[in-house]
């Protein structure tokens, strides 16, 4: 069995992790998609040094997902999806870091605020 140098590896992870958050992203109506699009925001945030999610963050979204009548199954994929797009975002960011504007370090701020206080509808 032929084995990938580890850059290689990475870049190939990259590649095909790159489409997964547009693809739950699409559907941003749905549990997932806002689970992604939170991942999304979050991760941008860390990087572009905005502000940072507390601990509960996901546990958070999820207990609110569920009030909003998500039921076990839509859940578990929303968890996966936040996860998997987190993990992506921070390879993408170590790959091929993207510079931050003061205007959008000021957007992902005010977004990071609501995201710290429960307000997941928008993020």
């Amino acid at each position: 069995m032929a084995y990938l140098p580890a850059g290689r590896a990475l870049l190939l992870a990259c590649f095909v992790a790159l489409p997964l958050g547009a693809c739950v992203a699409g559907h941003a109506d749905s549990t997932s998609g806002r689970a992604s699009a939170l991942a999304t925001t979050v991760s941008r945030a860390i990087a572009c040094k905005a502000g940072s999610p507390q601990r509960t963050t996901l546990d958070r979204f999820i207990a609110a997902e569920k009030a909003r009548g998500a039921n076990d199954e839509q859940l578990a994929a929303a968890r996966s999806a936040y996860v998997t797009v987190s993990e992506a975002e921070m390879i993408n960011q170590d790959v091929r870091p993207q510079p931050c504007t003061a205007e959008e370090r000021a957007t992902l701020r005010g977004k990071m605020n609501d995201v710290r206080a429960g307000r997941f509808e928008a993020p």
